[in-house]
């Protein structure tokens, strides 16, 4: 699998969202006033690197898709539904697994929380060379 950026999976969560739900309208930037029920809306919580092992780092991305509809039950619905949506995304040529998901619901909004972890190693940096080095050594008898 290539490169892994905040950008590709926030992509990959939208693509995953229009392709499943092709009339609802999605956001991946702050929604202006005055948007049209029902939409979602997509945000990225801190972005967290941990270091394993070596050149080994463990990155967690944690995002909170926004869900603006009518009634609590169809709130509810929706959630089900990403449960199931949202559990494999694709990314280029490979599929990462979203964990720790949850939902609740505030003031008319749906929360569903999702995070998608994974490993990246970072490039070796070579060590630099050394310059020439002269040494002489002397016998005493």
């Amino acid at each position: 699998m290539g490169i892994i950026t905040v950008n590709l999976i926030r992509n990959s969560i939208i693509s995953v969202l229009d392709q499943h739900f092709p009339g609802t309208k999605t956001y991946g930037e702050e929604i202006k006033q005055g948007f049209k029920k029902p939409c979602f809306f997509v945000k990225l919580f801190p972005v967290s690197q941990d270091q394993l092992l070596g050149r080994r780092y463990q990155r967690s991305h944690s995002f909170d898709i926004h869900y603006f509809a009518g009634s609590n039950e169809e709130l509810h619905d929706m959630a089900e539904q990403l449960y199931d949506k949202m559990e494999l995304i694709s990314l280029d040529d490979g599929l990462i697994r979203g964990t720790g998901m949850r939902h609740e619901v505030v003031d008319g909004v749906l929360h569903f929380f999702v995070n998608y972890n994974f490993h990246v190693s970072k490039e070796a940096v070579p060590d630099p060379l050394m310059q020439t080095m002269e040494q002489e050594g002397y016998v005493h008898g």
